[in-house]
């Protein structure tokens, strides 16, 4: 029994040297570790008391001397030089500012197509330029018309459009470009939606709407029909259609309904645009008064009010200018001619 008690008690004192032992372990470490800082420290210290006061020959300052004088002449020659470079090249990017702007404000397309840019595409900048060459250049729309300008006719005759129309169309959707792809997936000259596409597709019996003349075909008929929904709006039914052709033909009518609750005449486009801002969202008092059971428009509101307003200012800004540069492919109608009455001479 005595021999278990003494056996207990050696264990018990071995265990706890061993814990002191690892306590002492554990306590030393830090210790020494910020012995060594502390050294470190002051040894740096010292070798910038002794070092920082030194400097090396290059890095004196020495003041300008006949001799270098010239060099200083040369330094501000290099200086006047770039600044006088940099001031012709932002000169001559305002000047161009009429172009910077309607490539960056009225050409959403062409906005789209920049933010698409990845450092991928970069990398391919040669075949990018070679690809560009073949394609319709921006703005340029001879080379539409030489390229493409029969096929234009062609439908526009069928439908008995002016040709001229669309060519104003397809400066405003797509800037010419055959490739021009927007954000919303709409495509080609005519800028035609997938959906849109595939039903016009099956319509007309194309295999495709994706090359430039199917792209034409399809959109000058989709067009065509919007222009036919209001045939008996005179000349108006040109902007009517292509309200309808860029936010869709519900908009258009629900426009014309604000309109016609307003008392004024809903066929007229000079009335109907100015009812574009009470489709959106924040003006659901009015859709309340409008359309009192649902009390939104039927076919949604549209924040984006402007766009279609915008839109039909635009094509009929450019329209007009291709009056100018292009023969009408239609009939002029006949001048009509007024006989003047004689007037019976007094006795």
């Amino acid at each position: 029994m005595s021999e278990k008690v003494a056996a207990d008690s050696s264990l018990t004192a071995i265990n706890s040297m061993t814990k002191w032992k690892n306590r002492a372990i554990l306590t030393g470490i830090p210790v020494i570790l910020v012995l060594s800082l502390v050294m470190y420290s002051y040894n740096k210290s010292a070798d910038y008391k002794t070092t920082s006061l030194s400097v090396r020959e290059e890095d004196k300052i020495i003041a300008p001397t006949s001799e270098n004088k010239e060099k200083v002449r040369d330094l501000e020659k290099v200086i006047y030089a770039n600044s006088y470079n940099n001031a012709v090249y932002i000169e001559n990017i305002l000047k161009d500012w009429p172009t910077l702007l309607d490539l960056f404000t009225s050409n959403v397309n062409f906005k789209q197509q920049a933010k698409t840019i990845n450092l991928r595409d970069l990398e391919r900048v040669t075949e990018k330029v070679q690809m560009v060459s073949k394609e319709f250049k921006l703005g340029n729309v001879d080379n539409l018309v030489k390229e493409l300008g029969d096929i234009i006719k062609q439908e526009c005759n069928y439908y008995k459009l002016d040709w001229r129309i669309v060519l104003a169309i397809i400066r405003q959707e797509s800037y010419f470009n055959a490739n021009a792809r927007s954000h919303a997936g709409a495509f080609g000259l005519m800028q035609i939606m997938p959906q849109t596409g595939e039903g016009l597709q099956n319509e007309l019996k194309l295999e495709e709407t994706q090359t430039p003349k199917n792209n034409l075909i399809a959109g000058i008929y989709y067009y065509a029909t919007l222009v036919s929904q209001f045939r008996e709006f005179d000349e108006d039914k040109y902007k009517f259609a292509l309200a309808a052709y860029n936010a869709g033909l519900g908009r258009v009518i629900d426009a014309m309904t604000i309109t016609a609750y307003f008392g004024k005449d809903y066929r007229l486009w000079e009335n109907v645009k100015e009812a574009y801002p009470f489709l959106s969202s924040k003006e659901d008092s009015i859709h309340a008064l409008v359309w009192p059971d649902i009390k939104k428009p039927p076919y949604g509101t549209l924040d984006n009010w402007k766009e279609p307003y915008n839109y039909v200012n635009s094509i009929m800004f450019y329209y007009d200018a291709y009056k100018k540069m292009f023969e009408s492919n239609l009939e002029e109608p006949a001048a009509k001619t007024v006989k003047k009455k004689k007037s019976k001479k007094r006795k």
